[in-house]
C-alpha cells in the first residue's frame, strides 16, 4: 500500500507533484481528479499548519 504523509512540508510538496502530473495526464478526467486531490491535500496541509497550531504561536512570539 501507500504511506501516510504527516508533515506539512511533505503534504505541500506532494500536492505540487500531483499538479505537475495533472498537467501531463493523458485524459481530462484524470487531470481533474489529480488536481482535486492536490487541492484537498494542500487545504489539509494549510489547516494543519493553521494559526490555531501552538507551534505557529510560539514562532510568532519569538519573532516579535
Amino acid at each position: 500500500m501507500g504511506q501516510t504523509i504527516d508533515s506539512v512540508s511533505h503534504m505541500l510538496a506532494y500536492s505540487g507533484d500531483l499538479r505537475r502530473v495533472a498537467r501531463l495526464a493523458e485524459t481530462p478526467e484524470l487531470a481533474q481528479k489529480l488536481q482535486q486531490s492536490a487541492n484537498h491535500l494542500e487545504k489539509a496541509a494549510l489547516a494543519k499548519a493553521g494559526i490555531d497550531n501552538p507551534r505557529i504561536g510560539k514562532l510568532l512570539d519569538m519573532i516579535v
